[in-house]
């Protein structure tokens, strides 16, 4: 299993959607499409943002709580026919604080991503599905002179684009 990290919540070229980039070590990231309601609310939990009221994400972590359950990792272990599959590693201890059963729940990536971010476990991808789907991250390094215009200002960004939530 290779460790991963969450990168970037981005929206999909044509807005239908948006896409999580995980980044492991080794600088390969593995893209995973998602649903707009599932990455608005893992970028709320990357960017540390509590809602007023629970999302289904946070009720999971509060039901987790009041069950004396941890969510311990999240494991991506297969990719099929473009669909991902996940599981929760969770483990559950009795009132004496001593471990009853350690659960694999079977989830989608997205959700269980979701609520990694809120309790803070790690997120790991099996070698088989990162060698299948993972890219090789390509930097490029801009050259200053293409961010000034003609009288050697700078350009203004777009800041309406800029930071735009789902």
């Amino acid at each position: 299993m290779i460790e991963v990290k969450l990168l970037a919540v981005t929206k999909t070229p044509n807005d239908t959607g948006g896409a999580l980039v995980l980044l492991e070590s080794d600088g390969r990231i593995l893209p995973i499409l998602v649903g707009i309601p599932e990455a608005v609310s893992i970028q709320m939990a990357q960017m540390g943002e509590k809602p007023i009221r629970p999302l289904t994400h946070d009720l999971i972590c509060n039901l987790l709580a009041g069950l004396r359950a941890r969510l311990q990792s999240v494991t991506i272990y297969k990719l099929e026919n473009d669909t991902f599959f996940a599981h929760m590693n969770i483990e559950q201890k009795n009132a004496e604080g001593q471990i009853e059963q350690i659960l694999k729940i079977d989830a989608r990536p997205s959700d269980s991503i979701a609520i990694a971010l809120r309790i803070g476990c790690p997120i790991f991808v099996a070698e088989e599905v990162m060698d299948t789907a993972s890219r090789e991250i390509e930097f490029q390094v801009e050259d200053s002179d293409e961010h000034e215009d003609e009288h050697g200002g700078e350009l203004d960004n777009d800041e309406e684009d800029e930071d735009k939530p789902f």
